[in-house]
């Protein structure tokens, strides 16, 4: 037998650059446990380039060494899931 359990999320939207060096980006207003679940442009994928799941407060982890500081990412998120 399934169950179905529902519940209410907020989709967040943020347009930034990456990081020059890896490390944290500075996001204003994201929340510990917002998970990511898509990145534009395609071919970066949350837990391998940025952290799945933000751990602190108000940053995203850019998870490789690389400078995308010239990169400008769109970064979907869920909030409340």
């Amino acid at each position: 037998m399934s169950t179905l359990t529902s519940s209410t999320a907020t989709v967040v939207k943020v347009t930034t650059s990456g990081s020059s060096t890896g490390g944290p980006i500075s996001i204003p207003g994201l929340q510990v446990g917002d998970a990511l679940v898509l990145i534009s442009p395609y071919g970066f994928w949350p837990g391998y380039s940025f952290e799945a799941v933000v751990s602190v407060a108000d940053e995203l982890q850019q998870l490789v060494a690389l400078d995308w500081s010239t990169v400008d990412f769109t970064f979907y998120l869920l909030r409340g899931v």
